[in-house]
């Protein structure tokens, strides 16, 4: 039954990436033709990216006005249906009302809140932030953050102090705080890109922080896997995805006879950063697709997701992003 069901797929993916980017970033300017490269025609193994999610660094990065800049940028997509917007928001030195303003000129443009708390030097849980959380409450808009979990080397292995407690060099967008702010505001989504960042433990530390959230129903949490397990060791002609396999098992309670949470999966979302690093090179399209592969690959031949695969599959790279973007009442 299950080969029957195989042999029906067209293994061709639509794609909603979740997490691209115009503007600024540390000497380079990414313009939305960066993105045209990705969008404008089937991918070289014939999956499509139906949708990205864009925000526009410069609020980040520069100061700039979040009403001029995003609305500026909205201009430059809202006639093209492959982008949808996340509005740049700059809680160290803007004003949430300026975003309202925008959401009232152009509504049902803004998919979501973009924050950026490393490159602002203001970590969430400050005050600032409060006014965008009560804006992203009124309208239902997911948040989402850069974030980091503290690594001290190559390994992924996390600064400890004398005691053995996790040091807290990161005091930005260390997810601990991401989760701390999310349990006021608990109806919102709360986005944690990257999947906390750092690899190895720092992974592990975010699925711990996500499942315990989810198992505890205080907060609203998802991660996005932009750059989880993308420079792992070959092993067998592949790229292992050890964490983005964890994390999907985690969430649906596989293996865990206490869970009684039904399958939270939908809880983890693709995305890349397009066009940051690799992405924007030469060969970036082709990075693009080598990690969708890998993260295929590794689902169907996990033996726990193997039987379910093709609908994994489906729910991580389009389904979950669809369900956050469907929800906002911007």
């Amino acid at each position: 039954m299950q080969l029957t069901r195989l042999f029906n797929l067209s293994f061709k993916q639509n794609i909603i990436d979740y997490h691209a980017h115009t503007g600024e970033f540390y000497g380079s300017n990414f313009s939305r033709a960066d993105l045209d490269r990705f969008t404008r025609a089937p991918l070289p193994n014939g999956d499509k990216i139906e949708k990205m999610v864009v925000s526009n660094m410069d609020p980040f990065n520069k100061g700039a006005d979040e009403y001029s800049s995003n609305s500026g940028f909205y201009k430059k997509i809202k006639n093209n249906d492959r982008y949808l917007l996340m509005l740049s928001c700059s809680p160290k030195n803007g004003n949430s009302e300026k975003l309202e303003r925008f959401i009232q000129k152009y509504p049902h443009a803004a998919k979501g809140l973009k924050f950026h708390p490393n490159a602002q030097k203001l970590p969430v849980g400050d005050s600032k932030y409060e006014p965008y959380f009560d804006l992203a409450d009124k309208y239902n808009l997911p948040c989402m953050f850069h974030c980091v979990v503290p690594v001290s080397d190559k390994d992924g292995k996390m600064f400890k102090n004398e005691s053995g407690e996790i040091a807290e060099l990161d005091q930005y967008s260390d997810p601990e705080l991401i989760y701390k702010a999310a349990k006021k505001h608990p109806n919102t989504p709360f986005v944690i890109a990257h999947m906390g960042s750092g690899w190895r433990e720092s992974h592990d530390r975010t699925i711990d922080i996500l499942v315990q959230a989810t198992r505890n129903g205080d907060a609203n949490l998802y991660s996005d896997i932009s750059w989880v397990d993308i420079d792992t060791e070959v092993v067998n002609g592949h790229r292992p995805k050890e964490h983005i396999i964890k994390a999907i098992k985690e969430l649906k309670g596989i293996g865990d006879p206490t869970w009684d949470k039904g399958d939270q999966s939908f809880r983890l979302i693709f995305g890349t950063d397009t066009p940051i690093g690799r992405f924007g090179e030469k060969n970036g399209i082709n990075d693009y697709v080598s990690f969708v592969e890998e993260i295929k690959y590794a689902i169907r031949h996990d033996k726990d997701l193997a039987p379910d695969a093709e609908q994994i599959i489906e729910d991580i790279f389009y389904n979950n992003a669809k369900r956050l973007i469907e929800q906002t009442r911007a």
